[in-house]
C-alpha cells in the first residue's frame, strides 16, 4: 500500500490561496519496465506542479490508478490544500468511490477504504472520471517510469482505463 511521502511545504513559493479549490489530475501505469504514477496539481491561479512517481513494488493497472490518486491526495494534504477536485481516467476507481461500482476484490476494498479515509480530511473533495484525452499530462508522466529501463520507448507500458 501507499507509503509515506515527504513534501516540503513552501507556502511563500506556492502562493497558496487559502480556501480556494485546487485541481488534481492523476494516472497510474503498470508496465513490464516498471510501475508508476503521474500527477498534475494545478493551483487556482493555474500554476502546475507535476510529479512522476516510480513504485518500488509491483501493482496491477487498477492498483496503480489507486496509488496515483492516493499519492496526489497525500501531497495535497502536506501542502495544506483544503479544497480539491480530483480527476482520473479510471472508470473503476471513480465509480467505486462514488458508489456506482462495488469493490469485490480484497485489495480494491482496501484501496477504496484508504481513499475514503483521505477524502474526508479535505474540507471539500470531489472525484470525477474524465476521458484519457482530458488527462494527457498525467498519462504521459505515469509512463515515464518505463524510460528508466527502456530507452527505446513505451511500447510495453499500458495505463488502465
Amino acid at each position: 500500500m501507499t507509503g509515506e511521502l515527504e513534501v516540503i511545504n513552501e507556502r511563500t513559493k506556492l502562493k497558496l490561496a487559502v480556501g480556494e479549490t485546487w485541481d488534481l489530475f492523476t494516472d497510474g501505469a503498470s508496465c513490464a519496465e516498471g510501475d508508476g504514477a503521474g500527477l498534475v496539481l494545478a493551483s487556482p491561479s493555474g500554476e502546475e506542479h507535476t510529479y512522476a512517481l516510480r513504485f518500488n513494488f509491483d501493482v496491477t493497472n487498477n492498483e496503480a490508478e489507486y496509488e496515483a490518486l492516493l499519492a496526489g491526495l497525500n501531497i495535497s494534504r502536506k501542502m495544506d490544500i483544503t479544497k480539491l477536485r480530483a480527476f482520473t481516467d479510471s472508470q473503476l476507481v471513480a465509480n467505486q468511490f462514488n458508489g456506482s461500482f462495488e469493490a469485490h476484490d480484497s485489495s480494491m476494498q482496501k484501496y477504496l477504504q484508504l481513499l475514503k479515509e483521505l477524502a474526508v480530511r479535505f474540507e471539500h473533495f470531489k472525484l470525477t472520471q474524465v476521458p484519457r484525452s482530458q488527462n494527457k499530462k498525467a498519462d504521459a508522466l505515469s509512463k515515464l517510469v518505463a524510460l528508466f529501463k527502456n530507452k527505446f520507448g513505451l511500447r510495453n507500458c499500458q495505463a488502465s482505463q
